[in-house]
């Protein structure tokens, strides 16, 4: 299993994309500098009145499925 961390800034007009499906993944840069393609719907339950904002966490198992997603 493999951790990576990073940074999230998208603002209120970036995540109401998300909603209406017109962006179905978010695309992130680790603190390791690894690109990670993740599905928006995992954020779901972080987005708030200004966006997503914060720093992340996430696993992922050998076949790069989430494991777990938290808000550090």
């Amino acid at each position: 299993m493999h951790t990576f961390e990073f940074d999230m800034a998208l603002s209120a007009l970036k995540t109401r994309a998300i909603y209406e499906g017109q962006a179905r993944y978010i695309l992130v840069e680790s603190d390791q500098g690894v690109r990670l393609q993740l599905p928006a719907s995992n954020f779901y339950r972080y987005v708030t009145s200004d966006g997503i904002q914060g720093r992340f966490s996430v696993d992922v198992d050998a076949d790069h499925k989430i494991v777990a997603l938290r808000r550090l």
